[in-house]
């Protein structure tokens, strides 16, 4: 039986004690949020698809009514000036599609990507919580995935938040571990499986490092964007940007292990560097496109990020 205590809790894996602790975060993500709206309030239209205000009847029009609200077909139908009237829409669907597979378990300094990304989707959780939407998920791992239909229940959020502590649990035996030679199941096949359970006028959030990232997978999510919001979090590690600068008189030749298998770089090659770099390059641009076709909001969180770094990153996104 595991000890409540788990080893390196918050760092290479999360405990559902830590997940619950998100809440706080919550809190002071949506006063954040409200400050914002606050002072760009009239400025933009909403972008999001089902979000705002809701069509709730026509009546008959009042002096003083905004001339923009008018219902002309009902006036023309009629031969009686009618306006529209709108309510705020209370509830929304909320999915977040975690991404924990293999390539999650990684972080040269502070939080694995894994635990990182668990405490995003649980913070993310408590918000629509907060706000009153409905909120579910769907965890993917190495070659399982998990999910939880959106509902306002405490039930299902408790479901869900355990669901991403026992996937990043994966390091806690080294029977569990995935190694890096583990086939993963293909994006385009989650989220595939994602838009068959993507409501109209849902918000869309992907937590991810977009390792596998192609043709296929950008499709399916161009076909969840025509119906729904979408927002992308990428997480990474400085590690994956740049290969750490080596001097000649230092060592330039590291291992890297997965628990399983060990790979040795030569950090020192200069082909090596730029060719790592190019694949970093590249997968930022695709993202960049694909957030722009999509229509989507892009938010880059490193693990290099604090607490705080973190917190204004997700206020200042579209969240």
């Amino acid at each position: 039986m595991l000890s409540n205590e788990l080893k390196g809790d918050g760092l290479i894996q999360s405990s559902l004690d830590s997940l619950l602790r998100q809440q706080r975060s919550a809190h002071l993500l949506k006063r954040g949020k409200q400050k914002i709206r606050a002072r760009q309030a009239g400025q933009h239209l909403s972008v999001y698809k089902g979000r705002g205000m809701d069509f709730a009847e026509s009546r008959a029009y009042i002096p003083g009514d905004d001339i923009r609200a008018m219902d002309w077909r009902v006036t023309a139908r009629t031969g009686v000036a009618h306006t529209k009237v709108f309510q705020e829409e209370r509830e929304r669907p909320i999915l977040i599609w975690t991404d924990l597979r293999p390539a999650m378990f990684f972080a040269t300094r502070g939080r694995f990507k894994s635990v990182l990304a668990a405490e995003l989707a649980s913070l993310l959780v408590w918000k629509s919580w907060l706000d009153g939407d409905r909120a579910g998920g769907m965890v993917v791992g190495a070659n399982k995935h998990s999910e939880v239909r959106p509902a306002r229940s405490k039930s299902k959020i408790l479901q869900l938040l355990q669901l991403l502590a026992d996937y990043t649990q994966a390091l806690q035996t080294h029977a569990n571990l995935p190694s890096a030679s583990t086939i993963s199941e293909p994006l385009a096949l989650s989220w595939k499986r994602l838009r068959r359970v993507t409501s109209p006028g849902s918000q869309v959030y992907i937590i991810s490092d977009f390792r596998g990232l192609d043709n296929e997978a950008e499709k399916q999510l161009l076909s969840i964007s025509r119906h729904a919001a979408i927002t992308l979090i990428r997480i990474s590690d400085p590690f994956e940007e740049h290969l750490p600068e080596i001097s000649s008189t230092k060592k330039q030749r590291f291992s890297l292990t997965d628990g399983r298998r060990f790979l040795r770089i030569n950090f020192a090659n200069k082909k090596v560097r730029s060719d790592y770099e190019k694949n970093h390059q590249k997968l930022s641009e695709q993202l960049k496109q694909l957030a722009n076709r999509t229509k989507a909001h892009l938010i880059n969180i490193s693990t290099y990020d604090d607490d705080n770094q973190r917190l204004g990153k997700l206020i200042r996104g579209a969240l």
